[in-house]
């Protein structure tokens, strides 16, 4: 006999967290929800260090070199989120009374990250790589065949704008996901990551672990950027950019509120609608 599901299970059906599963566990004060291109691989090296996963304090070499740095999205993604349940579990938490807590990027830093990502010189050579995907739709949605062709980050707008949100890599999507409206969520902005962390630690009673250097060592950090002055900056932005410009060298530091003003800062708004209405400190 199949028993009907009740109003509380039914709830929860709708909930598709797709490639961003949050991050929960029962020894964990609040469900947290993440990000790509938004300091996912620090926030996964604090949580995970704050629960003491017994595969990353077992004393096993192997696995302490193997989820290192970004190797710890293999054991987020194949050991942590993988169990039959997992999801469930965070469905429930989100329909609960657990608080719930989203960390959230300035769109536009993120957009610029994530284009300075399909722009690096292993687009290629490892066609498999998100950013090589990304950089051959943002070639092809300009009509050009070369894959060492450049292009610009106004062209990268352009794309993400007139793209639709599930046709776009998660690197490259709007971080607040469909199941968010109207939920009680909390906003936290990683600008200044370590002492929002630290801030968490404080208030939920947790160790204070954001202290720790290796937390944020991701292994795909660049060098410090560029302070450009908005004018020079928005002309910068237009300037097609090849595979590997930025490489080894800084590029411009760019953020909402460099180009509030500009009609870059209106079309990127415009895209990322999403984001910008869900956070609106931006």
């Amino acid at each position: 006999m199949i028993l009907p599901l009740t109003a509380a299970a039914r709830a929860l059906l709708p909930v598709r967290f797709g490639h961003r599963p949050p991050l929960y566990s029962p020894q964990f004060p609040f469900l947290l929800l993440w990000s790509h291109k938004a300091a996912s691989t620090a926030l996964a090296q604090w949580f995970f260090a704050q629960i003491g996963s017994p595969q990353l304090r077992n004393g096993d070499p192997d696995a302490a070199r193997r989820y290192a740095g970004l190797g710890i999205h293999g054991y987020q993604f194949d050991v942590h989120c993988r169990g039959a349940l997992y999801r469930f579990h965070c469905r429930r938490a989100l329909a609960g009374a657990l608080p719930v807590i989203r960390f959230v990027r300035d769109p536009a830093a993120r957009a610029y990250s994530a284009f300075l990502a399909t722009r690096r010189a292993v687009v290629r050579e490892q066609p498999g790589f998100w950013g090589a995907k990304v950089s051959r739709q943002v070639l092809a949605f300009k009509g050009l065949a070369d894959p060492s062709a450049g292009y610009s980050f106004a062209d990268f707008v352009d794309w993400l704008g007139a793209t639709p949100t599930q046709a776009q890599d998660p690197h490259v999507r709007q971080q607040w996901m469909g199941f968010e409206p109207g939920r009680r969520i909390e906003c936290v902005p990683i600008e200044d990551l370590a002492a929002r962390l630290g801030e968490l630690e404080q208030r939920f009673g947790l160790p204070p672990v954001s202290a720790r250097p290796e937390i944020f060592r991701s292994g795909h950090h660049r060098p410090p950027p560029l302070r450009v002055e908005p004018p020079l900056l928005a002309s910068l932005l237009e300037d097609p950019v090849p595979p590997g410009c930025f490489d080894h060298a800084p590029a411009p530091a760019v953020d909402s509120a460099l180009l509030a003003g500009t009609g870059l800062g209106a079309r990127l708004r415009s895209g990322l609608r999403a984001d910008y209405l869900a956070c609106p400190i931006y």
